[in-house]
Protein backbone atom coordinates (compact mmCIF):
# COMPACT_ATOMS: atom_id res chain seq x y z
CA UNK A 1 0.00 0.00 0.00
CA UNK A 2 1.51 3.55 -0.87
CA UNK A 3 1.33 6.36 1.52
CA UNK A 4 -1.69 8.68 1.92
CA UNK A 5 0.85 11.43 3.28
CA UNK A 6 2.95 11.22 0.60
CA UNK A 7 2.58 13.23 -2.70
CA UNK A 8 4.65 14.86 -5.57
CA UNK A 9 5.27 18.00 -5.29
CA UNK A 10 3.95 20.83 -7.48
CA UNK A 11 6.35 22.60 -9.88
CA UNK A 12 7.11 25.75 -7.86
CA UNK A 13 9.02 23.56 -5.58
CA UNK A 14 10.29 20.97 -7.38
CA UNK A 15 11.14 20.52 -11.41
CA UNK A 16 11.46 16.72 -12.44
CA UNK A 17 12.72 15.15 -15.47
CA UNK A 18 13.00 11.04 -15.74
CA UNK A 19 15.09 9.25 -18.33
CA UNK A 20 15.21 5.48 -18.30
CA UNK A 21 17.59 3.14 -19.65
CA UNK A 22 16.28 0.13 -21.15
CA UNK A 23 18.39 -3.38 -19.58
CA UNK A 24 21.20 -3.96 -21.18
CA UNK A 25 22.34 -7.35 -23.21
CA UNK A 26 23.98 -10.17 -20.81
CA UNK A 27 27.62 -10.14 -21.67
CA UNK A 28 28.90 -14.24 -22.85
CA UNK A 29 31.39 -15.90 -20.46
CA UNK A 30 33.70 -18.42 -21.97
CA UNK A 31 35.66 -21.37 -20.02
CA UNK A 32 37.37 -23.52 -22.28
CA UNK A 33 34.77 -25.54 -24.41
CA UNK A 34 32.15 -23.83 -21.79
CA UNK A 35 29.99 -20.96 -22.31
CA UNK A 36 27.91 -19.05 -19.73
CA UNK A 37 24.78 -17.23 -21.55
CA UNK A 38 22.23 -15.22 -19.66
CA UNK A 39 19.29 -14.00 -21.69
CA UNK A 40 16.22 -11.32 -20.68
CA UNK A 41 12.88 -13.13 -20.75
CA UNK A 42 10.96 -12.65 -23.72
CA UNK A 43 13.90 -11.76 -25.75
CA UNK A 44 16.02 -13.64 -28.58
CA UNK A 45 19.19 -15.28 -27.86
CA UNK A 46 22.05 -16.39 -29.88
CA UNK A 47 23.96 -19.39 -28.28
CA UNK A 48 27.62 -19.89 -29.70
CA UNK A 49 28.95 -22.59 -31.35
CA UNK A 50 32.45 -21.66 -31.90
CA UNK A 51 35.81 -21.98 -29.30
CA UNK A 52 36.77 -18.17 -29.92
CA UNK A 53 35.87 -14.59 -31.26
CA UNK A 54 37.34 -15.69 -34.42
CA UNK A 55 34.87 -17.71 -36.45
CA UNK A 56 36.05 -20.09 -39.75
CA UNK A 57 34.60 -19.01 -42.50
CA UNK A 58 34.85 -21.95 -44.24
CA UNK A 59 31.14 -23.53 -44.56
CA UNK A 60 29.56 -26.39 -42.08
CA UNK A 61 28.44 -29.76 -43.64
CA UNK A 62 26.01 -29.94 -40.53
CA UNK A 63 25.45 -28.96 -37.04
CA UNK A 64 23.26 -30.78 -34.42
CA UNK A 65 22.07 -28.85 -30.92
CA UNK A 66 20.83 -30.74 -28.25
CA UNK A 67 19.58 -29.94 -24.43
CA UNK A 68 21.43 -31.80 -22.86
CA UNK A 69 20.76 -31.21 -18.64
CA UNK A 70 17.68 -33.32 -18.54
CA UNK A 71 17.03 -36.67 -17.96
CA UNK A 72 17.62 -37.49 -21.61
CA UNK A 73 18.80 -35.19 -24.58
CA UNK A 74 16.09 -33.34 -26.16
CA UNK A 75 16.65 -32.19 -29.50
CA UNK A 76 16.81 -28.57 -30.20
CA UNK A 77 18.38 -27.97 -33.91
CA UNK A 78 19.45 -30.31 -36.53
CA UNK A 79 20.99 -28.89 -39.91
CA UNK A 80 22.50 -31.55 -42.88
CA UNK A 81 22.97 -30.23 -46.18
CA UNK A 82 21.35 -27.03 -45.71
CA UNK A 83 18.16 -28.63 -44.61
CA UNK A 84 17.00 -29.35 -41.28
CA UNK A 85 15.82 -32.14 -39.90
CA UNK A 86 12.56 -31.55 -37.75
CA UNK A 87 11.16 -35.30 -37.24
CA UNK A 88 13.29 -35.80 -33.56
CA UNK A 89 13.33 -32.12 -32.85
CA UNK A 90 11.27 -31.73 -28.80
CA UNK A 91 7.82 -29.90 -29.46
CA UNK A 92 9.13 -27.24 -26.92
CA UNK A 93 11.60 -25.72 -29.76
CA UNK A 94 9.42 -25.66 -32.91
CA UNK A 95 9.15 -22.58 -34.87
CA UNK A 96 11.70 -20.86 -31.78
CA UNK A 97 15.04 -21.52 -33.49
CA UNK A 98 17.26 -20.44 -36.12
CA UNK A 99 20.84 -21.55 -37.36
CA UNK A 100 23.44 -18.96 -38.14
CA UNK A 101 25.78 -18.65 -40.59
CA UNK A 102 28.49 -20.51 -38.34
CA UNK A 103 26.40 -23.01 -36.69
CA UNK A 104 25.10 -20.66 -33.16
CA UNK A 105 21.66 -21.20 -32.68
CA UNK A 106 19.20 -18.04 -32.19
CA UNK A 107 16.75 -19.35 -29.81
CA UNK A 108 13.54 -16.91 -30.03
CA UNK A 109 11.35 -15.94 -27.57
CA UNK A 110 13.31 -17.22 -24.20
CA UNK A 111 10.86 -18.71 -21.78
CA UNK A 112 11.69 -19.54 -18.27
CA UNK A 113 12.28 -23.39 -19.11
CA UNK A 114 14.49 -22.58 -21.26
CA UNK A 115 17.42 -22.48 -18.18
CA UNK A 116 19.36 -25.27 -19.03
CA UNK A 117 22.69 -26.59 -20.83
CA UNK A 118 23.38 -27.00 -24.41
CA UNK A 119 25.28 -29.10 -27.19
CA UNK A 120 26.44 -28.21 -30.22
CA UNK A 121 28.14 -30.65 -32.31
CA UNK A 122 29.53 -29.00 -35.73
CA UNK A 123 30.99 -30.54 -38.80
CA UNK A 124 33.47 -28.87 -40.80
CA UNK A 125 35.21 -30.70 -43.30
CA UNK A 126 36.84 -33.79 -41.36
CA UNK A 127 36.96 -31.69 -37.91
CA UNK A 128 34.37 -32.21 -35.34
CA UNK A 129 34.13 -29.19 -32.77
CA UNK A 130 31.92 -30.23 -29.05
CA UNK A 131 30.65 -26.77 -27.63
CA UNK A 132 28.94 -27.09 -24.82
CA UNK A 133 26.92 -23.75 -23.46
CA UNK A 134 24.61 -22.95 -19.85
CA UNK A 135 21.63 -20.62 -20.57
CA UNK A 136 20.43 -18.88 -17.85
CA UNK A 137 16.99 -17.27 -18.66
CA UNK A 138 16.48 -13.58 -16.07
CA UNK A 139 13.52 -11.61 -15.38
CA UNK A 140 13.92 -7.92 -15.56
CA UNK A 141 11.53 -5.24 -14.62
CA UNK A 142 10.79 -1.54 -14.85
CA UNK A 143 12.55 0.51 -12.70
CA UNK A 144 9.93 3.46 -10.44
CA UNK A 145 11.78 6.83 -9.31
CA UNK A 146 10.08 9.34 -7.78
CA UNK A 147 10.28 12.12 -5.09
CA UNK A 148 7.64 12.07 -1.70
CA UNK A 149 7.33 13.62 1.11
CA UNK A 150 6.27 13.08 4.67
CA UNK A 151 4.32 14.11 6.83
CA UNK A 152 7.39 15.45 8.71
CA UNK A 153 8.40 17.07 6.21
CA UNK A 154 10.95 15.43 4.84
CA UNK A 155 11.82 14.92 1.61
CA UNK A 156 12.64 11.28 -0.12
CA UNK A 157 13.56 9.91 -3.38
CA UNK A 158 12.44 6.31 -3.41
CA UNK A 159 12.93 3.93 -6.04
CA UNK A 160 11.04 0.19 -6.34
CA UNK A 161 11.02 -2.64 -8.65
CA UNK A 162 8.98 -5.83 -8.44
CA UNK A 163 9.39 -8.85 -11.01
CA UNK A 164 13.37 -9.50 -10.63
CA UNK A 165 15.09 -13.08 -11.13
CA UNK A 166 17.01 -14.29 -9.99
CA UNK A 167 17.26 -11.09 -6.80
CA UNK A 168 18.95 -8.39 -8.11
CA UNK A 169 20.92 -5.24 -6.19
CA UNK A 170 19.60 -2.09 -5.89
CA UNK A 171 21.46 1.14 -5.34
CA UNK A 172 21.38 4.83 -5.68
CA UNK A 173 23.70 6.49 -6.95
CA UNK A 174 24.87 10.83 -7.65
CA UNK A 175 25.59 11.97 -11.21
CA UNK A 176 29.05 10.97 -10.98
CA UNK A 177 28.11 7.29 -9.44
CA UNK A 178 29.00 7.47 -6.15
CA UNK A 179 26.69 5.36 -4.06
CA UNK A 180 24.34 7.34 -1.82
CA UNK A 181 24.10 6.05 1.65
CA UNK A 182 20.28 4.87 1.13
CA UNK A 183 18.46 2.49 2.91
CA UNK A 184 17.53 -1.01 0.92
CA UNK A 185 14.70 -3.60 1.19
CA UNK A 186 14.14 -6.88 -0.90
CA UNK A 187 11.23 -9.57 -0.86
CA UNK A 188 10.20 -12.61 -2.34
CA UNK A 189 6.92 -12.69 -4.38
CA UNK A 190 4.33 -15.46 -3.91
CA UNK A 191 5.80 -16.00 -7.95
CA UNK A 192 9.02 -16.20 -6.65
CA UNK A 193 10.17 -13.24 -8.26
CA UNK A 194 12.25 -10.52 -6.41
CA UNK A 195 11.15 -7.16 -5.45
CA UNK A 196 13.08 -4.25 -4.39
CA UNK A 197 13.07 -1.09 -2.85
CA UNK A 198 15.49 1.95 -1.70
CA UNK A 199 15.01 5.47 -0.25
CA UNK A 200 17.10 8.00 0.63
CA UNK A 201 17.01 11.34 2.24
CA UNK A 202 17.94 14.27 0.51
CA UNK A 203 17.94 16.61 3.28
CA UNK A 204 21.68 17.06 2.57
CA UNK A 205 21.19 17.17 -1.75
CA UNK A 206 23.19 20.20 -1.92
CA UNK A 207 25.81 17.86 -2.06
CA UNK A 208 24.33 16.13 -4.78
CA UNK A 209 26.14 16.90 -8.28
CA UNK A 210 24.69 16.76 -11.62
CA UNK A 211 22.02 19.44 -10.01
CA UNK A 212 20.34 17.17 -7.89
CA UNK A 213 20.85 14.11 -10.09
CA UNK A 214 19.77 10.83 -8.08
CA UNK A 215 20.33 7.93 -10.39
CA UNK A 216 18.69 4.37 -9.10
CA UNK A 217 19.98 1.08 -10.65
CA UNK A 218 18.55 -2.26 -10.31
CA UNK A 219 20.97 -4.90 -11.69
CA UNK A 220 22.42 -9.06 -11.71
CA UNK A 221 25.73 -8.12 -12.13
CA UNK A 222 26.67 -11.50 -12.81
CA UNK A 223 24.84 -11.53 -15.67
CA UNK A 224 25.89 -7.89 -16.82
CA UNK A 225 22.18 -7.03 -16.79
CA UNK A 226 20.65 -3.70 -15.21
CA UNK A 227 17.83 -1.54 -15.59
CA UNK A 228 18.26 2.30 -14.59
CA UNK A 229 16.10 5.31 -13.98
CA UNK A 230 17.21 8.95 -13.48
CA UNK A 231 15.56 12.12 -11.70
CA UNK A 232 16.65 15.77 -11.56
CA UNK A 233 16.22 17.70 -8.60
CA UNK A 234 16.07 21.63 -8.86
CA UNK A 235 14.52 24.62 -7.00
CA UNK A 236 14.01 23.17 -4.06
CA UNK A 237 17.92 23.22 -3.06
CA UNK A 238 18.64 26.28 -4.20
CA UNK A 239 19.07 28.91 -1.14
CA UNK A 240 17.57 32.03 -1.26
CA UNK A 241 19.99 35.10 -2.55
CA UNK A 242 19.30 38.18 -0.52
CA UNK A 243 20.99 39.69 -3.89
CA UNK A 244 17.61 39.38 -5.38
CA UNK A 245 16.21 42.13 -3.19
CA UNK A 246 13.15 43.19 -2.01
CA UNK A 247 11.10 42.59 -5.35
CA UNK A 248 11.43 38.87 -4.83
CA UNK A 249 9.94 39.19 -0.92
CA UNK A 250 7.56 41.15 -1.88
CA UNK A 251 6.07 38.93 -4.77
CA UNK A 252 6.06 35.73 -2.57
CA UNK A 253 4.75 37.42 0.27
CA UNK A 254 2.09 38.84 -2.40
CA UNK A 255 1.94 35.11 -3.93
CA UNK A 256 1.71 33.47 -0.26
CA UNK A 257 -1.06 36.39 1.22
CA UNK A 258 -3.12 35.40 -1.85
CA UNK A 259 -3.06 31.50 -1.63
CA UNK A 260 -4.22 31.61 2.46
CA UNK A 261 -7.28 33.66 0.68
CA UNK A 262 -7.97 31.23 -1.90
CA UNK A 263 -7.76 28.87 0.79
CA UNK A 264 -9.99 30.37 3.17
CA UNK A 265 -12.51 31.11 0.82
CA UNK A 266 -12.61 27.65 -0.48
CA UNK A 267 -12.51 26.01 3.06
CA UNK A 268 -15.02 28.21 4.69
CA UNK A 269 -17.89 27.11 2.57
CA UNK A 270 -16.71 23.59 2.80
CA UNK A 271 -16.82 23.65 6.65
CA UNK A 272 -20.66 25.13 6.50
CA UNK A 273 -20.98 22.55 4.19
CA UNK A 274 -19.95 19.76 6.51
CA UNK A 275 -21.75 21.59 9.39
CA UNK A 276 -25.16 21.61 7.84
CA UNK A 277 -24.51 17.89 6.88
CA UNK A 278 -23.56 16.74 10.11
CA UNK A 279 -26.91 18.77 11.81
CA UNK A 280 -29.53 17.20 8.86
CA UNK A 281 -27.99 13.91 9.86
CA UNK A 282 -28.30 14.55 14.00
CA UNK A 283 -31.62 15.39 12.80
CA UNK A 284 -32.94 12.66 10.42
CA UNK A 285 -31.00 9.80 12.88
CA UNK A 286 -33.40 11.33 15.98
CA UNK A 287 -36.45 11.42 13.62
CA UNK A 288 -35.87 8.19 11.93
CA UNK A 289 -35.41 6.74 15.63
CA UNK A 290 -38.58 8.19 17.05
CA UNK A 291 -40.73 7.40 14.38
CA UNK A 292 -39.89 3.70 14.81
CA UNK A 293 -40.63 3.61 18.13
CA UNK A 294 -43.91 5.11 17.72
CA UNK A 295 -44.30 2.38 14.75
CA UNK A 296 -43.19 -0.39 16.91
CA UNK A 297 -45.56 0.30 20.05
CA UNK A 298 -48.59 0.74 17.47
CA UNK A 299 -47.43 -2.86 16.24
CA UNK A 300 -47.97 -4.15 19.97
CA UNK A 301 -45.27 -6.64 19.81
CA UNK A 302 -45.33 -7.47 16.24
CA UNK A 303 -42.41 -8.70 14.60
CA UNK A 304 -40.36 -6.14 12.24
CA UNK A 305 -36.96 -5.95 10.80
CA UNK A 306 -35.04 -2.55 10.00
CA UNK A 307 -31.96 -3.11 7.81
CA UNK A 308 -29.50 -0.03 7.01
CA UNK A 309 -31.65 0.92 4.04
CA UNK A 310 -34.97 -0.20 5.38
CA UNK A 311 -38.04 1.65 3.23
CA UNK A 312 -39.31 3.33 5.89
CA UNK A 313 -42.23 4.95 3.96
CA UNK A 314 -44.27 2.05 4.00
CA UNK A 315 -44.93 2.93 8.07
CA UNK A 316 -47.77 5.10 8.55
CA UNK A 317 -46.63 8.37 10.33
CA UNK A 318 -48.08 11.93 10.97
CA UNK A 319 -45.81 15.57 10.52
CA UNK A 320 -42.73 13.67 11.32
CA UNK A 321 -42.66 11.97 8.59
CA UNK A 322 -42.56 14.43 6.36
CA UNK A 323 -39.85 16.57 8.03
CA UNK A 324 -37.85 13.03 7.76
CA UNK A 325 -38.97 13.08 4.12
CA UNK A 326 -37.21 16.84 3.81
CA UNK A 327 -33.76 15.81 5.80
CA UNK A 328 -33.52 12.78 3.72
CA UNK A 329 -33.81 15.05 0.49
CA UNK A 330 -31.42 17.90 1.53
CA UNK A 331 -29.30 15.26 2.86
CA UNK A 332 -29.12 13.37 -0.64
CA UNK A 333 -28.71 16.97 -2.22
CA UNK A 334 -25.53 17.43 -0.22
CA UNK A 335 -24.02 14.04 -0.49
CA UNK A 336 -24.17 14.11 -4.37
CA UNK A 337 -22.85 17.84 -4.30
CA UNK A 338 -19.29 16.50 -2.24
CA UNK A 339 -19.25 13.41 -3.78
CA UNK A 340 -18.93 11.59 -0.59
CA UNK A 341 -21.61 9.16 -1.09
CA UNK A 342 -19.75 4.97 -1.23
CA UNK A 343 -23.09 2.71 -1.22
CA UNK A 344 -23.39 2.90 -4.99
CA UNK A 345 -21.94 -0.31 -4.72
CA UNK A 346 -24.17 -2.42 -3.12
CA UNK A 347 -24.88 -4.37 -6.53
CA UNK A 348 -21.09 -5.46 -6.98
CA UNK A 349 -22.67 -7.84 -10.26
CA UNK A 350 -22.56 -4.17 -11.91
CA UNK A 351 -18.00 -4.24 -11.95
CA UNK A 352 -16.87 -5.78 -15.19
CA UNK A 353 -14.14 -7.89 -14.21
CA UNK A 354 -11.49 -10.68 -15.98
CA UNK A 355 -10.54 -11.95 -13.03
CA UNK A 356 -7.02 -13.23 -12.03
CA UNK A 357 -4.35 -13.51 -14.49
CA UNK A 358 -2.51 -16.40 -15.68
CA UNK A 359 0.81 -15.38 -13.30
CA UNK A 360 -1.92 -15.39 -10.20
CA UNK A 361 -3.46 -19.01 -11.22
CA UNK A 362 0.03 -20.48 -11.98
CA UNK A 363 1.86 -18.84 -8.92
CA UNK A 364 -1.21 -20.37 -6.32
CA UNK A 365 -1.63 -23.99 -8.29
CA UNK A 366 -4.69 -23.46 -10.45
CA UNK A 367 -5.35 -25.32 -13.84
CA UNK A 368 -8.68 -22.06 -14.45
CA UNK A 369 -7.75 -18.64 -15.05
CA UNK A 370 -10.03 -15.58 -15.05
CA UNK A 371 -12.67 -15.33 -13.00
CA UNK A 372 -13.00 -19.07 -12.35
CA UNK A 373 -9.27 -18.72 -10.54
CA UNK A 374 -10.58 -15.96 -8.39
CA UNK A 375 -13.47 -17.82 -7.49
CA UNK A 376 -11.63 -20.69 -6.42
CA UNK A 377 -9.44 -18.43 -4.57
CA UNK A 378 -12.04 -16.36 -2.50
CA UNK A 379 -14.01 -20.12 -1.74
CA UNK A 380 -10.33 -21.60 -0.27
CA UNK A 381 -10.75 -18.26 2.15
CA UNK A 382 -14.13 -18.46 3.40
CA UNK A 383 -13.88 -20.76 6.19
CA UNK A 384 -11.02 -18.12 7.82
CA UNK A 385 -12.63 -15.19 6.50
CA UNK A 386 -15.86 -16.30 8.50
CA UNK A 387 -13.95 -15.80 11.82
CA UNK A 388 -13.76 -11.95 11.20
CA UNK A 389 -17.26 -11.39 9.53
CA UNK A 390 -18.56 -10.18 12.46
CA UNK A 391 -16.37 -7.23 12.23
CA UNK A 392 -15.76 -6.79 8.48
CA UNK A 393 -19.95 -6.38 7.75
CA UNK A 394 -19.62 -3.63 11.32
CA UNK A 395 -16.70 -1.43 9.45
CA UNK A 396 -18.47 -2.22 6.20
CA UNK A 397 -21.91 -0.40 7.73
CA UNK A 398 -20.26 2.24 9.47
CA UNK A 399 -18.14 3.43 6.42
CA UNK A 400 -20.94 2.24 4.00
CA UNK A 401 -18.22 0.08 2.11
CA UNK A 402 -19.75 -3.17 0.73
CA UNK A 403 -18.58 -5.89 3.12
CA UNK A 404 -18.12 -8.69 0.14
CA UNK A 405 -15.07 -6.08 -1.14
CA UNK A 406 -13.60 -5.61 2.04
CA UNK A 407 -13.35 -9.38 2.06
CA UNK A 408 -12.02 -9.34 -1.38
CA UNK A 409 -9.18 -6.97 -0.43
CA UNK A 410 -8.80 -9.17 2.57
CA UNK A 411 -8.39 -12.97 0.37
CA UNK A 412 -5.92 -10.67 -2.21
CA UNK A 413 -3.50 -9.13 -0.12
CA UNK A 414 -3.11 -12.25 3.13
CA UNK A 415 -5.62 -15.06 2.15
CA UNK A 416 -7.56 -14.19 4.96
CA UNK A 417 -4.75 -14.19 7.41
CA UNK A 418 -3.26 -17.49 6.67
CA UNK A 419 -0.19 -15.57 5.02
CA UNK A 420 0.85 -13.62 8.01
CA UNK A 421 3.72 -14.35 10.38
CA UNK A 422 3.21 -14.82 13.95
CA UNK A 423 4.21 -10.80 14.75
CA UNK A 424 1.09 -10.33 12.12
CA UNK A 425 3.29 -8.98 9.07
CA UNK A 426 3.35 -10.64 5.54
CA UNK A 427 5.52 -13.45 5.14
CA UNK A 428 6.11 -12.02 1.67
CA UNK A 429 6.13 -8.85 2.59
CA UNK A 430 7.88 -7.73 5.83
CA UNK A 431 6.44 -4.40 5.64
CA UNK A 432 2.96 -4.96 5.15
CA UNK A 433 0.72 -5.59 8.60
CA UNK A 434 -2.75 -7.19 9.06
CA UNK A 435 -5.30 -8.69 7.19
CA UNK A 436 -5.12 -5.86 4.82
CA UNK A 437 -1.95 -5.33 4.50
CA UNK A 438 -0.64 -1.95 6.00
CA UNK A 439 2.71 -0.71 5.15
CA UNK A 440 4.84 0.48 8.03
CA UNK A 441 6.55 2.61 5.98
CA UNK A 442 3.57 4.88 5.17
CA UNK A 443 0.81 4.17 8.05
CA UNK A 444 0.91 4.18 11.39
CA UNK A 445 -0.44 0.80 12.29
CA UNK A 446 -3.37 0.53 14.07
CA UNK A 447 -4.54 -2.45 16.64
CA UNK A 448 -3.75 -5.72 16.21
CA UNK A 449 -3.45 -7.54 12.59
CA UNK A 450 -6.67 -8.89 12.96
CA UNK A 451 -9.08 -5.99 14.78
CA UNK A 452 -11.65 -3.92 13.94
CA UNK A 453 -9.54 -1.57 14.33
CA UNK A 454 -6.86 -2.66 11.68
CA UNK A 455 -10.14 -2.94 9.37
CA UNK A 456 -11.17 0.69 9.99
CA UNK A 457 -7.62 2.14 9.03
CA UNK A 458 -7.67 -0.04 5.89
CA UNK A 459 -11.13 0.60 4.40
CA UNK A 460 -10.30 4.28 5.47
CA UNK A 461 -7.73 4.50 3.26
CA UNK A 462 -9.34 2.93 1.08
CA UNK A 463 -12.50 5.71 1.01
CA UNK A 464 -9.85 8.21 0.31
CA UNK A 465 -8.65 6.62 -3.04
CA UNK A 466 -12.21 6.10 -4.07
CA UNK A 467 -12.62 10.34 -3.37
CA UNK A 468 -9.47 11.13 -5.35
CA UNK A 469 -10.58 8.59 -8.69
CA UNK A 470 -14.01 10.52 -8.35
CA UNK A 471 -11.97 13.84 -8.03
CA UNK A 472 -9.73 13.07 -11.00
CA UNK A 473 -11.23 10.79 -13.34
CA UNK A 474 -14.51 12.24 -13.33
CA UNK A 475 -15.71 11.09 -17.12
CA UNK A 476 -15.30 7.50 -15.62
CA UNK A 477 -18.20 5.22 -14.29
CA UNK A 478 -18.64 4.82 -10.67
CA UNK A 479 -17.71 1.25 -11.18
CA UNK A 480 -14.24 2.18 -13.26
CA UNK A 481 -13.37 4.75 -10.86
CA UNK A 482 -13.57 1.58 -7.82
CA UNK A 483 -11.68 -0.32 -9.72
CA UNK A 484 -8.82 2.81 -10.18
CA UNK A 485 -9.14 2.97 -6.38
CA UNK A 486 -8.53 -0.90 -6.07
CA UNK A 487 -5.20 -0.45 -8.21
CA UNK A 488 -4.31 2.63 -6.20
CA UNK A 489 -4.59 0.86 -2.75
CA UNK A 490 -1.30 -1.67 -3.56
CA UNK A 491 0.10 0.39 -6.78
CA UNK A 492 -0.12 4.27 -5.34
CA UNK A 493 -1.62 7.00 -6.39
CA UNK A 494 0.52 8.52 -8.80
CA UNK A 495 1.47 5.47 -10.87
CA UNK A 496 -2.88 4.63 -11.10
CA UNK A 497 -3.96 8.19 -12.01
CA UNK A 498 -1.97 9.24 -15.14
CA UNK A 499 -3.30 5.71 -17.02
CA UNK A 500 -6.42 5.06 -19.29
CA UNK A 501 -9.30 2.92 -17.72
CA UNK A 502 -8.01 0.01 -19.59
CA UNK A 503 -5.18 -0.06 -17.98
CA UNK A 504 -5.29 0.65 -14.03
CA UNK A 505 -4.19 -3.13 -13.98
CA UNK A 506 -0.85 -2.64 -15.81
CA UNK A 507 1.17 -1.41 -12.67
CA UNK A 508 -0.40 -3.60 -10.14
CA UNK A 509 0.93 -7.05 -9.53
CA UNK A 510 0.72 -9.79 -11.69
CA UNK A 511 -1.37 -6.92 -13.46
CA UNK A 512 -4.58 -7.99 -12.06
CA UNK A 513 -5.24 -6.24 -8.73
CA UNK A 514 -8.24 -4.39 -9.27
CA UNK A 515 -9.55 -6.85 -11.73
CA UNK A 516 -8.99 -10.21 -9.06
CA UNK A 517 -10.30 -8.19 -5.52
CA UNK A 518 -13.81 -7.07 -7.83
CA UNK A 519 -13.75 -11.54 -9.03
CA UNK A 520 -13.27 -12.48 -5.53
CA UNK A 521 -15.45 -9.75 -3.95
CA UNK A 522 -18.13 -10.86 -5.98
CA UNK A 523 -18.27 -14.51 -4.85
CA UNK A 524 -18.11 -13.17 -1.52
CA UNK A 525 -21.25 -11.16 -1.94
CA UNK A 526 -23.07 -14.83 -2.96
CA UNK A 527 -21.81 -16.30 -0.07
CA UNK A 528 -22.69 -14.52 2.73
CA UNK A 529 -20.79 -11.28 2.84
Amino acid sequence: MMPAGFSFLGSWFLHLFISVIHPASGKPLQTGSYWRISAVLGKDVILPCHLTTSVDPSPFLAVEWSRVDGVSPLTVHVLRNGKELVKEKAPEYLGRTDIMEDGSLKLLGVKRWDNGTYRCVLLRGSSVEDIFVSLTVAEVAEVKISVRRTSANELFVVCESSGWSPEPVVSLLDADGSVLAAQTESSVRPDDLHSVRALVNVAAAKALTGNGTVICRVELPEMSLANENKIYITDEFDPFDPGLGCNFVMVFAIVLVAVNTAVMLFAFPVWMIEKLRSSLRSSLRRLTEFSFDLVTQQRDGEQETYTEYGDVTEVETTEASEETASANQLLSRDERLLGETYTEYDDLTEVETTGASEETASANQLLSRGIEASHQLAESDLNEMKRYKEDISSVGKMLSVHPALIAGIISRQSRAGTKLGANGYGKFDKNCFGLMQINKHYHAVKGNPFSREHLDQGVTFFIQLIKTMKRTKQDWSKEQQLKGALACYIAGEERVIPLTYEEVDRVTPQGDFANDVVARAQWFAKNGF
